[in-house]
C-alpha cells in the first residue's frame, strides 16, 4: 500500500512538472501578451467612444427621390423643405418618411401640397391593408391628422381643393426599381396603374391637370409624359437641322413625347350622351375639329371597344412625323371617362407595352 501511495504521489509530481513545462513552452505565452491586451482594450475603448459620439449627432439622409431629411439621436425624423425639395408621390415602403414630409409642408403653410401628399399616404395604407388585413402602422394616425389640419387651413376659396389634391397616388416600390404608380381620384372615383416611366405633369405646376366647365358638364384631364430623344428627318444632318431652326428663330426642337391622358367628366343633366357618341365630347374639348382632322389626315378605327387613331404632324423643321394614339372611352351617365396614349409611330412598341399595363388596371367605383 505504501508503494502504491508513493507511486501515485510521484505520478502527480512528474505530471505537474510536465504540465508546467508544456505551459511554459507554449509559444503564445512567450509573447508580451499583457501589453497587447492592454493596447487592444484602449483601441476598443476609443472606438466605442467614437461610435457613441457619432450616435449623438443628427444624421442627414436622402429619401428614394434624393430629397433631404434628418434623423436625431432619439430617432426623430425631420423632413427638410429646402432647395433640393420637389413634389412627388409617396412610396409605400417610405410612408413614415412621407408623413414627416407632410408635417414639414404644414409648417411651411403649403396646404395644397400637404393635402395632395396626405391623400397619397392614405392610399399607400389602403393598398397595404388590402393584402395584410391586420396592417396598422404607427404613422397612419399622424398622417390622417395632418391631412385634416391642412384641409381646415385651406383658404383659397377661388380654387377648389380637389383641383390641387386630386388625383393622388402611391408608388408600390421605388420608381428606380420599377415600382409603378397607383393613381386614384376621389372626385371622379377611379383607379389605375401608371408605368413608372411616365411622369405626372401635375407635379411641376400649381394645378394638377386641366379643369374646365361648360353649360352641360364639368371635366378634367391629367397627363403623364415620357420625353424621348429627338430625331433627324430623312437624309437630314444635324447641321442642316440647326440652320433651319436658326432661320426660324428657334434654338432647338421640342422633344417628342409619349403622352398618357386620363379624362373624366360629370354631366349636369343625365343622359346627355351615349356610349356611341361620347368620344365626340372629348374631341370637342381637345379642339379636334373637322378642319384639324382633314389637315392632319386624321383617321380613327374602332377595334375591340378601343380606338386606334393615326395622323401626321410637322415638327419645327418641317418634317412630317407619323403619329398614333390608342383610346378607350367609358360612359356611365352622368359620369364618363377616357384613356389615351399618343406617341410617334416609331415608338409604337414601347407605347403599347405601357398601354397593356394601364388599360386592364382601370377601375371605376359605382
Amino acid at each position: 500500500m505504501k508503494t502504491k501511495g508513493a507511486g501515485f504521489l510521484l505520478l502527480l509530481f512528474f505530471g505537474g512538472v510536465l504540465l508546467a513545462q508544456n505551459l511554459i513552452n507554449d509559444p503564445l505565452l512567450q509573447k508580451p501578451w499583457i501589453s497587447d491586451a492592454e493596447e487592444e482594450e484602449k483601441r476598443s475603448f476609443y472606438r466605442f467612444q467614437a461610435e457613441s459620439k457619432q450616435k449623438q449627432k443628427t444624421v442627414k439622409k436622402k429619401d428614394s427621390f434624393g430629397r433631404n431629411y434628418t434623423i436625431s439621436p432619439s430617432g426623430k425624423i425631420q423632413f427638410l423643405i429646402d432647395d433640393e425639395y420637389y413634389k412627388e408621390f409617396p412610396i409605400l415602403t417610405e410612408a413614415d418618411i412621407a408623413t414627416r414630409e407632410l408635417a414639414a409642408l404644414l409648417i411651411e403653410r403649403k396646404e395644397k401640397e400637404a393635402v395632395f401628399l396626405g391623400k397619397g399616404i392614405n392610399l399607400c395604407y389602403r393598398l397595404k391593408q388590402a393584402i395584410e388585413p391586420g396592417f396598422f402602422p404607427n404613422w397612419l394616425s399622424e398622417a390622417n391628422q395632418k391631412t385634416n389640419d391642412a384641409i381646415n387651413l385651406w383658404s383659397d376659396e377661388n380654387l377648389p381643393l380637389d383641383l390641387v389634391s386630386d388625383p393622388y397616388g402611391c408608388y408600390l416600390a421605388e420608381p428606380k426599381n420599377k415600382g409603378d404608380l397607383v393613381l386614384e381620384s376621389e372626385s371622379f372615383r377611379y383607379r389605375l396603374t401608371v408605368p413608372h416611366e411616365l411622369k405626372f405633369e401635375g407635379l411641376f405646376g400649381n394645378r394638377l391637370g386641366v379643369y374646365g366647365e361648360n353649360r352641360d358638364s364639368v371635366y378634367r384631364i391629367v397627363r403623364f409624359v415620357q420625353f424621348l430623344d429627338s430625331y433627324l428627318g430623312p437624309n437630314e444632318t444635324e447641321w442642316e437641322e440647326a440652320m433651319v431652326l436658326q432661320e426660324a428663330g428657334k434654338i432647338k426642337k421640342q422633344r417628342p413625347k409619349i403622352i398618357l391622358s386620363v379624362g373624366s367628366s360629370f354631366d349636369k343633366s343625365p343622359n346627355l350622351r351615349n356610349t356611341k357618341n361620347y368620344f365626340q365630347f372629348w374631341d370637342l374639348i381637345r379642339g379636334l375639329t373637322e378642319f384639324r382632322k382633314r389637315s392632319g389626315a386624321f383617321k380613327r378605327e374602332e377595334v375591340n371597344k378601343d380606338y386606334t387613331s393615326v395622323w401626321t404632324e410637322l415638327d419645327e423643321t418641317g418634317n412630317k412625323v407619323e403619329m398614333e394614339m390608342k383610346e378607350y372611352y367609358l360612359y356611365r351617365s352622368p359620369r364618363g371617362f377616357f384613356l389615351s396614349i399618343s406617341y410617334p409611330k416609331r415608338e409604337k412598341e414601347k407605347a403599347l407595352r405601357y398601354w397593356d399595363r394601364v388599360r386592364p388596371s382601370f377601375q371605376v367605383k359605382e
